[in-house]
């Protein structure tokens, strides 16, 4: 079995088909699964078979986590994330023997996992939800840090819902010069760090933001006033030097690093946001509603282009 974390007195690890018995046991307690939605399990077999065909971890590296205390090894209950596909969204949730209620161990568990989800897997933030009337679920959620968002139905049950950000994430305005190591990783590979300082860097209406992680600089965008012929507007920025750190890419920080820049120019009254990208990044900047227009075109030493944009108005 994996390990995930511990804490002072507890420690999560992955499901194993031993647990059977005890996610049999706990939801036969209509306590336990008072504002759930669950159902209890018909038998421990019918347990066994939800373990067999568990295959979160395989699919989000991440899921629901037995825990256990450390001492004893005893199950206490679960805690963990979860990942819904449909609203790309992750959530923190629990569940304990009844025993084991008022002992801390849902706070201590859950903010372990939310730990663990933001240093270890870089989530952006983290959702959870309780029934309304679930008071001392609430206290958990808030003892953990998340903060009340709204109210609604969730799973056809009346619900608060809650959020907490990656404390480790920020994102904030830097000079030109901070940018060019990490354009130099990314953008200039094996070229001298003078190729990365641009055209415009430098200009007052030019800003640069960077994405730090731990106060730690892993990606840079810059964002100058530059019209291109092929538009119409009178305000337009063009993006320039969008670059996340090779060992941070595929965990969402440039759709932070690219909705902050948005944010900001519509502050400014900025109509339209054009760039030019290369052939590979297409996918992640259609994903963020930009549109190609025009054909490819080749830029020298570099690759494939197309040109980008945006309509930041409507």
């Amino acid at each position: 079995m994996k390990h995930i974390c511990e804490t002072e007195r507890l420690y999560l690890r992955e499901f194993t088909i031993e647990d059977s018995i005890h996610f049999y046991r706990m939801n036969l307690d209509q306590e336990v699964i008072k504002y759930t939605g669950d159902a209890a399990f018909n038998s421990e077999t019918e347990a066994k078979l939800f373990l067999i065909n568990y295959n979160q971890y395989k699919l989000h590296k991440m899921g629901r986590w037995a825990v256990c205390e450390k001492q004893t090894n005893e199950f206490l209950g679960w805690c963990g994330l979860k990942y819904h596909p449909n609203d790309d969204l992750v959530e923190v949730s629990y569940r304990f023997y009844k025993k084991h209620w008022n002992k801390g161990y849902a706070t201590e568990s859950a903010l372990a996992s939310i730990n663990y989800g933001f240093d270890v897997l870089k989530l952006k933030e983290i959702y959870a939800h309780a029934h309304i009337d679930n008071f001392a679920s609430h206290k958990v959620i808030e003892k953990c840090g998340l903060k009340f968002i709204d109210q609604a139905n969730y799973d056809g049950m009346p619900a608060k819902l809650y959020k907490i950000k990656n404390p480790y994430i920020t994102i904030k305005q830097i000079p030109s010069t901070k940018t060019y190591l990490v354009r130099q990783l990314v953008l200039r590979v094996e070229k001298p760090i003078e190729d990365c300082e641009f055209d415009g860097d430098d200009l007052e209406t030019t800003f640069h933001l960077g994405l730090y992680l731990k106060n730690e600089l892993i990606g840079v965008a810059t964002f100058l006033e530059n019209k291109n012929k092929l538009f119409n507007h009178q305000k337009q920025i063009q993006l320039r030097g969008m670059a996340i750190l090779k060992k941070e890419q595929g965990f969402g920080f440039g759709d932070l690093l690219l909705k902050k820049g948005e944010t900001i120019l519509k502050e400014k009254g900025t109509e339209l946001l054009w760039f030019n990208a290369r052939e590979k990044a297409i996918g992640f900047y259609k994903k963020n509603s930009y549109e190609i227009l025009g054909k490819s075109f080749n830029i020298p030493h570099i690759g494939l282009h197309y040109t980008m944009y945006k309509h930041l108005n409507q």
